[in-house]
């Protein structure tokens, strides 16, 4: 998974700022102040994730040339897939392993815990560290 950086045109009015994305027709929205407005523009970047996950647009990158009112300008927003996943899927599952029974029995006796090093290995496997 990976992360997508989408420009939003940012409009202030008074102490709110409207979001809207150049790359989706239909995604919208506003906060208080441009740090909640970017929070907001993010969260409805991975609330359009079930609609768009398999067909994601590309990001428009040569936004610098795209016109922007008086009260406007445009601001990449980050879309980090991975971490998303992680916020919104963090129950545990059971997971079937086979190793060799001496193994198994050793590492009892040691009272390791299968599960922690089995994440931590996946982990380090997928460059998540």
């Amino acid at each position: 998974m990976k992360k997508y950086f989408y420009p939003a045109i940012f409009s202030k009015e008074g102490d709110a700022y409207n979001v809207k994305f150049i790359d989706f027709d239909d995604i919208f929205t506003y906060g208080i102040g441009f740090d909640d407005a970017y929070y907001m523009a993010q969260d409805a970047l991975y609330n359009m994730l079930p609609e768009y996950k398999d067909n994601l647009p590309n990001p428009t990158f040569d936004y610098m040339n795209i016109k922007v009112k008086k009260n406007e300008f445009i601001s990449m927003v980050e879309l980090d897939i991975l971490e998303h996943e992680k916020k919104i899927s963090s129950k545990n599952v059971n997971t079937t392993v086979t190793m060799p029974e001496w193994l198994k029995n050793l590492a009892e006796i040691k009272g390791l815990n299968f599960s922690k090093i089995l994440q931590d290995g996946l982990k380090k496997e997928l460059n998540l560290f």
